[in-house]
């Protein structure tokens, strides 16, 4: 698949979301989403609640979003003072697209050094309890120097989590020498003059979210919303999901997670389905929650399986959205096995299409040739030739392809495809990528061009290699 690194919705989804907080300058959003949210479906108990948001009734009021408060200040803070290693926030200051916290770095040890902060390999930040993409930071300080440098939260990244006001900040930092060893210091908090106001009891996020005030002011659609406890595993607890269609028509799953514990863990997404058909098998992203906060987890299905797929693999809507949830702690230990989750649409059909031309059907797979398609962009001339697989049989099995082994007409052909992993039972989605530069190369402009495709497969159950096909695809 054409899978996205882990960004947040804000670039995800091109939106941004209203805000929560203690500023008096912001309009309420409690009593608005309380009143226009209306039940849908049967609770399976008392305290669960499933319902649709504004977004799907008749009337939608035309009330929008407030500013971002900009009136919290800092108190000059020591972060960080061992190892030879001091690091101190000295302000808070706001300008028109974000709030910075100015830092003073010193490196008093013996060797170079780079402080770095909210990157791919150490995400740790927050802000009023909830785990924010945000904060980076990358400063080399040279042994017996000191250097000042900004971590800067942009407002659409805070308001999107339902804050218009900074409480707190969290800030984790690492160091690095010449040499690659790496340092890990533990999120340290900053308290502005808000803290002792804010309640951090209270679900900014979920209020905010399904709001009229948000959707009006950024265009997008919460199309399904619920409060369902569908996780508790291990002190983390998923406290809300839904489904939000943007401005351009992508989808996302969004999915409100609480570590309850006193330690940091590590939370993995894989084993993405829609409507029962897996998209991607393997890990789609990695999330770390530290301890007492809140993270927001957003799986982007208009990239999971491309919005011009869905027709092909027959979704018309979304009836079920399902996925693995995975934890893992600080030192990459397992602590839970993946444990299925699965939010289901009151009303809306679970349903994709399964037919196609037969090209593979032995030791319990079948693989259906659905279409080739070109790059609906503008920006590739790309094409895919788009498969179908379907676990027969009773034991889980893998498909990989053989490497550097399709060819297009005959001509070997540069490609990229992806694996999969089916239980029994389970149907999945299988993409080959060809590559625009090779399909040039062999004067392949168009699909109409393409006689026949060639590639091979592995399938295996387990370690067991079960076989090894050459599948043909003629184009009639």
């Amino acid at each position: 698949m054409k899978r996205l690194p882990i960004i947040t919705l804000a670039l995800v989804l091109a939106l941004s979301l209203s805000a929560c907080g203690t500023s008096s300058d912001m309009p309420s959003q409690s009593s608005n989403a309380e009143s226009q949210s209306t039940t849908q479906g049967t609770s399976t108990t008392d305290s669960e609640t499933t319902y649709a948001t504004s977004a799907t009734t008749d009337e939608k009021s035309t009330e929008t979003l407030g500013e971002f408060s900009q009136t919290s200040t800092i108190e000059e803070t020591v972060m960080i003072d061992e190892d030879g290693v001091k690091i101190t926030a000295t302000e808070l200051k706001y300008t028109n697209y974000s709030v910075e916290v100015e830092l003073n770095i010193e490196n008093n040890s013996d060797k170079d050094l780079s402080f770095m902060s909210g990157t791919i390999g150490y995400s740790c930040n927050s802000v009023n309890g909830y785990m924010i993409n945000d904060g980076y930071l990358n400063c080399d300080v040279a042994a017996g120097k000191k250097a000042n440098d900004t971590i800067s939260f942009s407002y659409d990244e805070l308001m999107l989590y339902g804050i218009n006001e900074i409480s707190d900040i969290e800030i984790g930092f690492y160091t690095s020498d010449d040499d690659y060893n790496h340092t890990y210091y533990a999120p340290q908090q900053i308290q502005t003059s808000a803290f002792e106001l804010h309640d951090y009891d209270k679900d900014c996020y979920q209020e905010t979210i399904s709001s009229d005030a948000a959707m009006n002011t950024y265009d997008y659609d919460i199309t399904y919303f619920s409060v369902d406890s569908l996780y508790s595993e291990n002190g983390v607890e998923l406290l809300s999901s839904g489904i939000m269609v943007n401005h351009y028509g992508e989808t996302a799953l969004l999915i409100e997670l609480e570590n309850t514990t006193d330690s940091m863990i590590d939370i993995s997404t894989s084993n993405i389905a829609i409507n029962g058909l897996v998209v991607d098998s393997y890990t789609w992203s990695s999330d770390t929650i530290s301890a007492g906060k809140r993270c927001i987890i957003d799986v982007n299905l208009s990239s999971a399986l491309e919005s011009e797929y869905w027709d092909i693999y027959g979704i018309k809507e979304i009836g079920s959205v399902s996925l693995s949830l995975k934890q893992k702690n600080a030192d990459g230990d397992d602590i839970t096995e993946k444990i299925p989750v699965e939010i289901k649409v009151p009303g809306a059909k679970v349903e994709f299409d399964e037919s196609g031309t037969e090209v593979y059907n032995s030791n319990g797979l079948k693989i259906i040739f659905k279409t080739i398609i070109e790059d609906p962009s503008e920006y590739s001339a790309d094409m895919y030739v788009l498969l179908l697989a379907e676990n027969t049989g009773e034991n889980t099995l893998s498909i990989d392809d053989v490497y550097d082994s399709l060819s297009v007409n005959d001509y070997m052909t540069d490609y990229s495809c992806s694996s999969q992993e089916l239980k029994s039972g389970e149907s999945a989605v299988i993409e080959i990528n060809l590559w625009e530069s090779s399909l040039e190369k062999n004067e392949i402009t168009s699909v109409s061009d393409i006689n026949e495709v060639e590639v091979g497969f592995t399938i295996k159950s387990g370690r067991d290699t079960l076989d090894e096909p050459t599948i043909t695809i003629s184009i009639e």
